[in-house]
């Protein structure tokens, strides 16, 4: 399959998800009344809110040090700016299509001597195990009264994935030899390094559900700003399903499907319509504004950066 055709079954499935999610979305919000959505506004809890940012800023300090963590000695950079990286990282994310954050991140660890391959091997670990993480906090939710019966077995099923995909991946960290992986793939095979590393696997585990832990105490948090009374274990399973759903492609930010995944969990477990709406937009602008607010100005920097070097090879190559 050329690389032309590739593209092409990418847009039209990319587009299969998109439109999907505007139909459930629709399917979900067509008796919404827009009069109990606007008293929910009006009745939320501002200083509940307020701290919803804190812990969104305190989550992207603490996913800073994981990238610290992952690095390790071997390809250190200092705190200060892996803090600036994250945020740009997670403002291009919010704001632009197909992951551009994550391309941003290549570049600029790039500028610190860090391999495309090595972020490239970060970038899917962290995700994997941010994944796994996730799912585990998930698993306690399954004593809540009243739960769908397929929720436990799904839940289950999924934290049984991630955990086998984490340990694939360990397992090819410890055991594929370089002259045998194809070359493409040999630098990716490197960057997986800090598995082979107890001890900075064990750090990076730990912050990296502790970034997690953070994102479902902030949805607890808004839930109970928004007058929603659901304890921290059904938020950490609205969380996880959002996470599901945003693993779809979507529109920038996961427009559409943060909503579908937020709606759907706060469904079954017995949230109006209009209650599960209001967290829906209020969760997903505490997930995605502080990070635009703060990290967009790192963002144009570094892309402002990024155009002016690209001029200057340009004119010494003309």
């Amino acid at each position: 399959m050329n690389e032309v055709t590739k593209g092409r079954l990418a847009f039209w499935f990319r587009l299969v998800c998109i439109v999907s999610t505007v139909v459930a979305l629709w399917w979900m919000l067509r008796e919404l009344d827009f009069a109990k959505l606007g008293d929910t506004f009006e009745r939320a809890d501002v200083w509940l809110l307020a701290l919803a940012v804190a812990l969104n800023l305190a989550a992207q300090l603490v996913r800073a040090v994981s990238w610290t963590a992952m690095l390790g000695p071997r390809h250190p950079v200092g705190f200060g700016p892996l803090l600036r990286y994250e945020l740009a990282a997670q403002a291009a994310s919010s704001i632009s299509p197909a992951r551009a954050g994550e391309l941003l991140r290549l570049w600029m660890l790039k500028r610190e001597d860090v391999p495309a391959t090595v972020t490239t091997a970060l970038i899917v670990l962290k995700k994997a195990i941010g994944a796994l993480c996730i799912a585990v906090i998930a698993l306690s939710a399954l004593f809540l009264p009243g739960l769908p019966g397929w929720v436990p077995a799904f839940v289950v099923g999924i934290t049984a994935l991630m955990a086998v995909q984490l340990v694939l991946l360990v397992w090819a960290a410890y055991r594929a030899k370089p002259e045998k992986v194809p070359k493409f793939l040999r630098g990716v095979v490197d960057g997986m390094y800090f598995l082979r590393d107890r001890r900075s696997f064990s750090l990076s585990t730990f912050v990296i559900f502790l970034g997690e832990a953070l994102d479902a105490l902030a949805a607890f948090v808004v839930m109970h700003a928004l007058h929603i009374e659901l304890s921290l274990l059904a938020a950490a399973l609205v969380v996880f399903f959002i996470d599901f759903s945003n693993a779809l492609p979507a529109a920038p930010g996961h427009l559409g499907t943060f909503e579908v995944g937020a709606l759907y969990s706060l469904g079954f477990l017995g949230v109006g319509q209009d209650a599960a709406f209001a967290f829906a937009l209020v969760f997903h602008a505490q997930q995605a504004l502080p990070q635009i607010v703060v990290g967009l100005p790192f963002q144009l920097h570094f892309l402002s950066t990024k155009k002016k070097q690209a001029q200057v090879i340009g004119q010494e190559s003309s």
